[in-house]
C-alpha cells in the first residue's frame, strides 16, 4: 500500500470525524442558544437532519477533492443514460423540493397531531424525501413529501386546549332543568376542566331517545391532561347523580315467546 493511498484514507476518515463533531457542536450550540432565550427547538430531529445534510454534503465534497475525483467527465459521458437517470430521480427530486417547501412554510412540524389525506398520527420527523408519521396504534408511516405538500392537512388541537364531548342520558322521570344544572355544577367543581374566557363549557340538549333524554356535556381541558380530565368528569357525574337520585336508564329487552 503506497504512502499516498494511506494518506488519502487517513484524511478521509479525519474529514468524516470532523463532520460528525461539527454536526454535534452546531446542534448543542443551537440548544444552548434557545435555552438562553427560555425556549426549545420545536423540531430538533428535522433541524438535525438538515444541518447533517449540509455538513456531510460538504464533507463528501472534501473527500472527493482529497481523492482528486473529477465528476465532470462522468457527467459528460452519461449521454442518453442521463435522461434515464433524470426520469428515475424525478420522484425523489420532487419529494426533496416538496420537503423544503413543507419545512419553510411549516405546513406540518414535529410532535404535531395531523391528518394527511386520511392518515392520522403524530409527526415524528420531516426528512428530505418522506415525512414520518406515527399512528396512535404504534405504526410508522412514511408519506412522500409531495403528498404532504399537495395534500389536505388537518391539524388537531392547534392550541393548548382540547375539547371533550360526553353524552349523558337521563331517565324521562328526571327533571331536565335539574339534570342540566347538576351537570353544569360538575364542570364548575372539577379542577381539571379549564375555566378560561377563550373557551366555553356547556351542557346542551342532544336528543330524545328510546330510554331517556340525552344531554351533551361539552368541556375543555389541557392537552396533557385529556384522559385524566375525561375520567375525572365521568366519575364525578356518576357520583353526583347517585347523590341527587338522578337515574341513568339502561336498555330493557323483552323476549316474548311464541305459542304454537
Amino acid at each position: 500500500m503506497s504512502a499516498e493511498l494511506i494518506k488519502n484514507i487517513v484524511l478521509s476518515i479525519i474529514t468524516i470525524a470532523v463532520a460528525y463533531v461539527v454536526h454535534k457542536v452546531i446542534m448543542r450550540s443551537i440548544d444552548k442558544f434557545m435555552s438562553t432565550l427560555g425556549k426549545e427547538v420545536k423540531a430538533p430531529k428535522t433541524v438535525s437532519m438538515i444541518i447533517g445534510f449540509l455538513v456531510y454534503g460538504f464533507a463528501i465534497a472534501v473527500i472527493l477533492a482529497i481523492w482528486d475525483v473529477n465528476l465532470a467527465p462522468y457527467l459528460a459521458g452519461l449521454g442518453i443514460s442521463g435522461v434515464v437517470l433524470g426520469l428515475a430521480f424525478q420522484e425523489p427530486l420532487t419529494n426533496f423540493l416538496s420537503g423544503i417547501l413543507v419545512l419553510v412554510t411549516r405546513k406540518v412540524f414535529e410532535s404535531e397531531v395531523v391528518d394527511i389525506d386520511g392518515l392520522t398520527g403524530i409527526v415524528d420527523v420531516i426528512k428530505m424525501n418522506h415525512t414520518h408519521l406515527k399512528t396512535f396504534d404504534g405504526k410508522l408511516i412514511l408519506i412522500p413529501n409531495r403528498k404532504v405538500w399537495s395534500g389536505v392537512v388537518t391539524k388537531f388541537w392547534p392550541g393548548n386546549y382540547r375539547r371533550i364531548d360526553v353524552d349523558v342520558t337521563v331517565d324521562y322521570t328526571v327533571n331536565m332543568e335539574k339534570a342540566i344544572s347538576v351537570l353544569k355544577r360538575v364542570l364548575e367543581e372539577e379542577p381539571l376542566v379549564v375555566k378560561d374566557e377563550s373557551v366555553e363549557n356547556a351542557v346542551v340538549f342532544k336528543s330524545f331517545d328510546a330510554s331517556g333524554v340525552t344531554l351533551t356535556v361539552r368541556f375543555w381541558t389541557e392537552r396533557a391532561t385529556y384522559f385524566d380530565t375525561l375520567n375525572a368528569v365521568a366519575s364525578r357525574i356518576k357520583s353526583v347523580f347517585e347523590q341527587e337520585d338522578i337515574k341513568i336508564p339502561y336498555t330493557i329487552v323483552e323476549v316474548i315467546g311464541l305459542k304454537n
